[in-house]
């Protein structure tokens, strides 16, 4: 429920020590560093890291360069889930600093470019000489060189001209008229549906104006020959085929040579990169602060419970820095650092989802845990379902090493898991009704009924009852919060009239109704009454408070209570735990159902019912898992966080050793 109280602090730092330090304050991983842009920027003491950093992330580039180049040919790898579950290389970070050789790496990256690059030029090359193959086709049938058509000679040059099949035989006759015996026309083959002839002719070059005359007049299209082309189409063709062969052949060979040294390549560039993004974060954070010639000065907001730690990693170089608490600027806001119960730390990736909380603020992970659960065991409500999960999910947490944020997922899907299991147990839900549609587990009935005090659907509105009035406490939980929060806050004021008001005015309505009804003693109906009026009234009196003028005060006294239909929205919204929960149950007993209807099949029945049962259970459980977390969720995202969560903060971002391929054996102070 609470943020880490967050302190500010600067130290001089002469830049002789910069980097040690600046190393033993990232494997802590507490401290965030304030950027700054106050000072020279050309002065001696950042110089150097300039030069370096630059050098860092060019071999960074090189190396995001060797892994891309390099990962369609790995042969060691594990598949993307494991790997996202956290089975990764461990290694200490003296380890992974000794394995760093830049001489070795420059060579291997320079060798693998270049054979990139002449497997490219292969590729290219060979993508050319296809499209002059595609080309070539057209030509296969004419019977001279195509040098005719592209240089010529000193007398003849060719064309090779389209035109529509129409009118082809005047075009013939027109060309031979015209040109006389100095004319070789050959028709070339074309598809009969084309509907255009295409025609290969040589003539004098000084009979070329008759000739364009001709070509204006038919509206005749010219085919280009590509000057590569001097000999026959057949030995062009062959030559060409050879080509791209011997193409081939050299880019396979180069590839073999890439995917031969590609599990070499790909762990010395992933290592290499870890430890640059080490360095390169670390650089970056050292030229945030103020530099003199011979001193960096940085500023960087740490926990306070951690203060502790960083003066005493800091003492042993006292002699070359001046460490000093200071306080906020004027308007300057903390970072926001999460910090709760283990029991319900695991929902914090959830709050961070919808925003950071403002610094002094309430974090609501802890508030809104238990409804979250026990919204996503209703909405799930099965509780097979919920025993088959939370035995995957407890298996990848012991199995797997997963990083922080994806194991408090996982352990808010296992919980969330097994209030499932609480609610399917009291509602009779075990695979949906399976433990009464096949007779062999029908000797389960009397432990199911044992547990079971609730019926949805025989009964639904009881289930019904009990989702709204969750909803009810859910909301007037958040309003509580709110004005908890403007009291602390000096604001009583606000935290009596805006939320104190609205609470006692909710439930007074709340009470009659029930009372009207029956439900509880008719003995609460007039009190509940004249407090339900007088709460209106001074809601009508003080919703306008800050208006000016008296007319404009009471007119959004009155038009304030027009609210009550916002909250009688929010808390129908709650009845999605209903229908989710018997859409579960119901998804389930028709699985079951369908099952039961082709087990009596002779021969092939028992195997069907089986398939059926576990093809649609775990459809079913798919499908619902997702909306009863969606649905859970958006239920505290809108309903509860509206009524007083400010989610204006930003994440504490603290200098950390934060590898991308592997993980360090050191652990961070900070998570």
């Amino acid at each position: 429920m609470a943020l880490d109280q967050m302190s500010k602090a600067r130290i001089a730092v002469h830049k002789s020590i910069a980097g040690e330090l600046a190393g033993k304050l990232q494997a802590m991983g507490c401290c965030e560093f304030i950027g700054q842009v106050e000072g020279k920027l050309d002065v001696g003491a950042i110089e150097q890291l300039h030069s370096k950093q630059k050098h860092v992330n060019e071999l960074l580039t090189d190396a995001k360069y060797l892994t891309r180049l390099l990962e369609p040919f790995e042969t060691d790898k594990e598949s993307s889930l494991s790997r996202m579950l956290g089975d990764i290389p461990q290694i200490s970070l003296s380890d992974l600093t000794a394995k760093v050789d830049e001489e070795k790496f420059s060579v291997f990256f320079k060798t693998m470019r270049g054979k990139d690059s002449a497997m490219s030029a292969c590729h290219s090359e060979k993508a050319r000489l296809k499209g002059l193959l595609s080309q070539l086709k057209q030509l296969e049938s004419i019977k001279w060189p195509l040098e005719f058509f592209t240089t010529g000679t000193d007398l003849v040059i060719g064309e090779i001209l389209t035109v529509s099949k129409t009118t082809s035989d005047e075009f013939k006759t027109r060309i031979s008229n015209e040109l006389g015996d100095y004319l070789e026309l050959q028709e070339l083959l074309t598809n009969e549906k084309e509907s255009n002839a295409t025609f290969a002719i040589l003539f004098r070059k000084s009979d070329f104006n008759s000739l364009q005359r001709l070509v204006a007049d038919f509206s005749a299209t010219r085919i280009d020959v590509p000057k590569e082309f001097k000999n026959l189409a057949s030995d062009e063709k062959r030559k060409l085929e050879t080509e791209i062969v011997a193409l081939a052949k050299k880019e396979a060979l180069l590839s073999s040579e890439i995917a031969s040294r590609a599990n070499e390549g790909l762990e010395m560039a992933r290592y290499y990169s870890d430890y640059w993004i080490i360095i390169r974060d670390r650089l970056d954070s050292m030229l945030s602060g103020l530099p003199t010639d011979e001193v960096l000065i940085w500023s960087f907001w740490v926990p306070t419970k951690m203060l502790s730690l960083v003066e005493k990693t800091i003492k042993p170089y006292e002699d070359l820095t001046e460490f000093a608490m200071i306080e906020p600027e004027e308007g300057e806001i903390p970072p926001t650092l999460l910090s709760n119960p283990k029991w319900s730390s695991c929902v914090e990736p959830l709050t961070l989802m919808y925003g950071s909380p403002t610094y002094g603020k309430v974090d609501p992970s802890t508030l809104m845990a238990p409804f979250f659960f026990l919204f996503m065991g209703m909405c799930f409500g099965d509780a097979g379902y919920g025993l088959i999960l939370s035995a995957i999910f407890g298996y990848i947490l012991i199995k797997h090493r997963l990083s922080p944020t994806l194991r408090k997922f996982f352990i808010l899907l296992t919980t969330g898991m097994l209030f499932s299991v609480f609610m399917g147990a009291i509602t009779g839900s075990w695979f949906g009704d399976s433990i009464t549609a096949f007779p062999f587990l029908r000797p389960l009935i009397p432990i199911k009924n044992a547990f079971q005090f609730l019926d949805p659907m025989n009964d639904p509105m009881t289930f019904l009852l009990i989702s709204l009035a969750l909803g009810f406490v859910h909301i007037i939980f958040g309003l509580v919060i709110a004005m908890v929060m403007n009291w602390r806050e000096g604001d009583k004021t606000a935290a009596i009239l805006d939320q104190g008001t609205w609470i006692f005015f909710l439930i007074s309505l709340v009470v009659m109704g029930i009372s009207m009804s029956g439900a509880i003693s008719t003995a609460f109906v007039l009190p509940s009454k004249i407090a339900s009026i007088a709460l209106a009234l001074l809601l009508i009196a003080t919703q306008g408070r800050a208006k000016k003028n008296l007319f404009s005060r009471l007119l959004s006294g009155v038009l304030s209570l027009y609210d009550v239909t916002g909250y009688l929205g929010d808390v129908l919204s709650y009845s999605r735990l209903l229908a989710l929960g018997l859409g579960s149950a119901a998804v389930g007993m028709v699985i079951n159902l369908l099952g039961t209807l082709v087990a009596d099949t002779p021969y092939v029945g028992i195997i069907l019912a089986a398939l059926i049962f576990i093809i649609g259970h775990t459809f079913s459980i798919v499908v619902n898992l997702l909306g009863a977390f969606v649905h859970s969720l958006r239920l505290q995202y809108v309903e509860f966080f509206g009524k007083f969560y400010d989610a204006n903060g930003k994440d504490f971002a603290p200098l950390c050793n934060a590898p991308k391929f592997a993980r360090l054996s050191e652990e961070s102070t900070v998570h």
